[in-house]
């Protein structure tokens, strides 16, 4: 979809480029995040694609065509762009502000209010907020609007720069998310800009890590990066905790889960404790008749003779079947045990373990 071919850009009395002969290929309905410390000119590169900024020399296309051969004001229109601050129409209303390119397009109104519907069901946001101004919004809301605004026109390509730096940890995580949910249902092309080597990780098809001047040290999938760092610069970028980074990558559903010492409501003591033992375990999990995960009692409490019954404990060491591994490790370390049970949706599914979690960062 995107091609830049020794593209470079050298400011006006500036010694060095801020980007010098960079050449990547981005594919069509894929997300390739430009990442690397300030003044390696991922953003300038970013502006370079829709011609906010001019390229010095070489040449970029989307869609097989030149951008230097389009006007520029057109090749926007066909390019969403969402930026860190959002950059929403204070003076207008949010309906008027997603309006805005589809407007500019001569879309009629049914047409652009049909559309407009459309677009905040799809960034999950209530109709009631289409006739208030952005200040009246959240940091979250107002970036749901931005997205909802760069989708408008349907273009085949969306530029991302910060997208959610703005914003505090928990929303940037959620927003996080809701980016990689939309992307499966509408599989746009995205290039996106951060400095936050997690999210780079997290969100790209493609990581094109840049050095000072917009050298290109490496462009992978996020996998290859952090199991194969080309030199010691993106080693480095990448930090020494790039193994738990990749953990991140792979999700727990993968794994053969173990059923762990687990027994169902009604199981007997001699059961139970012959379970606990299989397992070198000093307690045992118990189900409910539906697999839901009720808790956890000591070995030492059950009766010599009779049946479990109940959870003396709440079980706290849990993660989703949909999570990481480095989200079970990091319920395993907060916990101080060797194991997390994985649940769908409460229903029991097995447990990860610490040693399981191990083998994948050996490998």
């Amino acid at each position: 979809m995107i091609t830049l071919t020794d593209v470079t850009k050298h400011y006006e009395g500036a010694t060095t480029p801020a980007v010098e002969n960079l050449s990547l290929t981005i594919e069509e309905g894929t997300i390739t995040v430009l990442v690397g410390p300030s003044g390696c000119g991922k953003t300038t590169t970013l502006k370079m694609i829709n011609r906010l900024i001019e390229p010095t020399s070489g040449d970029i296309t989307v869609g097989g065509n030149s951008v230097i051969d389009r006007p520029p004001h057109e090749l926007r229109r066909e390019i969403g762009y969402v930026i860190q601050h959002i950059g929403l129409f204070p003076h207008k209303t949010i309906r008027k502000n997603i309006a805005t390119v589809p407007h500019l397009l001569g879309w009629d109104a049914a047409r652009i209010a049909e559309r407009v519907d459309e677009l905040i069901e799809l960034v999950d946001l209530d109709e009631e907020m289409l006739d208030r101004y952005p200040h009246e919004l959240s940091g979250g809301q107002r970036q749901r609007v931005g997205v909802a605004r760069a989708l408008a026109a349907d273009p085949p390509v969306m530029l991302m720069d910060e997208p959610f730096g703005a914003v505090d940890p928990i929303v940037r995580g959620k927003l996080q998310d809701e980016l990689l949910d939309l992307q499966r249902r509408v599989k746009k092309t995205i290039v996106l800009v951060t400095h936050d080597v997690d999210e780079a990780v997290k969100l790209g098809d493609k990581v094109a890590i840049l050095n000072i001047g917009g050298v290109l040290e490496q462009y992978d999938s996020p996998e290859v990066i952090l199991g194969s760092p080309a030199n010691d610069f993106v080693r480095s970028f990448l930090g020494t905790d790039r193994g738990l980074k990749r953990l991140g990558l792979f999700p727990i559903e993968t794994l053969q889960l173990d059923t762990g010492p687990f027994v169902g409501v009604g199981a007997t003591t001699a059961v139970a404790r012959s379970v606990a033992q299989s397992h070198n375990s000093e307690w045992i999990g118990v189900l409910a008749e539906d697999d839901t995960l009720l808790g956890w009692s000591p070995v030492d409490s059950l009766a010599v003779d009779g049946v479990v019954t109940e959870a003396a404990e709440r079980f706290l060491s849990w993660v989703d079947c949909n999570d990481s591994l480095r989200d079970a490790l990091e319920v395993i370390i907060s916990s101080h045990t060797r194991i997390a049970a994985v649940l769908d949706g409460g229903t029991f599914k097995g447990i990860v373990t610490l040693d399981q979690i191990y083998a994948e960062i050996m490998t």
